[in-house]
């Protein structure tokens, strides 16, 4: 096996710009396109998972370690203990995305099928049973996967966007509340979908007709409709269109969003935000600021990772920014504010992703650190309970 790695990145009338965050950055020349959806769902830990470890192999192969004990090692056992070293799925190869929720996972391999495992207690991994010990088919003909916490959805060869799991706070856009453990597309109107992103507690599907499209929980306008306080639910139970985002959908290349915001990366490099402020770099740690107002949060940007309360991205001359909420067990280490440049890392920077309270980054010689919340052998795998990781990263042997 090749210990060489991908990570996931399981993606208005006001724009004020914000580009002097990135301000060494602007001279460079354009990088490369972001591939499908900005890399989203293809590799590392894209995930809201809180104490579980994924990765994705070069060779299709997914890899396993930290906590499993919810049927995450996904090889027939319910249990396996976190000190276990990290372990392929047997049953998966030549995948290509991977991505999952906060104990589900959801992989889908390169004939476009969708497989689920793990917690299934809301019908989120898509299979039978409260805990899924080996992968099931959940569908076929896919292109796309993304996950909430506890929520699963997936984009069809035919522009149609599926959901399934929980839905108390309409995460299926159905416009019911019941959970679901089957996928059923949802109504966009008759418009097909081309890229679809998660949020937390909500999703978002941007149409090849030039139109951004969400649903779920808008707290804090975090869908981009005028929604309530943070903290406050405001749900919006079938996907309705966001006519803040129509003047960026046909450049948006990544969309995705965490608890009362969301995010995304423009084809120019440009990130924009909107919701919570002080999820999405504004400047301040309020939970009383927010708008569904898009702005430019930076520029320069490659690949971004937008997750839960705070955002991972790299830029076109390999440099790393973080920004979001800074309260929590180890959000103050690994975001702030306003984005913030990342020093003396331990090489140079091939890709990034991100779990619920972690963050990971590869180096191009092929190895992997993690930041943040480190719990269960996720981070320091010599201990079940190290303190959190800090800048640059403790090393992940896989």
């Amino acid at each position: 096996m090749k210990n060489v790695f991908k990570l996931a990145l399981l993606a208005a009338s006001m724009s004020v710009a914000y580009s002097s965050v990135a301000g060494d950055d602007t001279g460079d020349p354009p990088g490369p396109p972001p591939g499908p959806g900005g890399g989203y769902g293809t590799g590392l830990s894209a995930t809201t998972l809180i104490t579980t470890g994924t990765a994705l192999t070069e060779d299709g192969d997914v890899i396993m370690w930290g906590f499993r004990g919810s049927s995450q090692q996904g090889n027939g056992k319910m249990v396996v203990a976190s000190k276990t070293e990290p372990t392929k799925v047997q049953s998966l190869s030549n995948i290509t995305q991977l991505t999952g929720g906060a104990y589900h996972l959801l992989a889908l391999d390169e004939n476009g099928n969708v497989y689920g495992w793990g917690q299934s207690g809301y019908g989120e991994t898509g299979c039978t049973g409260f805990y899924v010990s080996t992968p099931c088919k959940v569908m076929g003909h896919a292109t796309q996967i993304v996950a909430g916490e506890y929520w699963s959805g997936a984009l069809g060869e035919d522009g149609k966007v599926y959901t399934w799991g929980h839905n108390l706070y309409g995460q299926l856009g159905d416009g019911a509340s019941k959970n679901r453990s089957t996928p059923q597309a949802l109504n966009l109107s008759g418009e097909t979908a081309r890229l679809i992103g998660g949020a937390y507690e909500g999703g978002f599907a941007v149409t090849n007709q030039g139109h951004v499209w969400a649903w779920g929980d808008n707290e804090a306008s975090g869908l981009g409709f005028q929604g309530p306080n943070y903290g406050v639910q405001r749900i919006v139970r079938t996907p309705t269109r966001v006519p803040n985002l129509d003047q960026y959908a046909r450049d948006i290349t990544y969309i995705a969003g965490g608890n009362g915001w969301g995010e995304a990366l423009l084809n120019d490099g440009r990130v924009i935000g909107w919701g919570l402020r002080a999820a999405i770099g504004w400047g301040t740690t309020s939970t009383s600021s927010s708008s569904p107002e898009p702005i430019v949060v930076m520029d320069n940007v490659q690949k971004l990772f937008a997750r839960y309360v705070g955002s991972f991205a790299l830029t076109n001359s390999g440099h790393l920014y973080t920004w979001g909420q800074s309260g929590g067990s180890a959000f103050q280490m690994i975001y702030g504010e306003a984005p913030k440049l990342r020093f003396q890392l331990h090489g140079e920077v091939a890709d990034i992703g991100g779990a619920k309270e972690n963050l990971y980054y590869t180096t191009t010689d092929g190895k992997l650190y993690g930041i943040g919340y480190n719990d269960l052998h996720k981070l320091d795998q010599s201990k079940c309970c190290a303190p959190n990781i800090e800048w640059p990263g403790s090393e992940i042997r896989l």
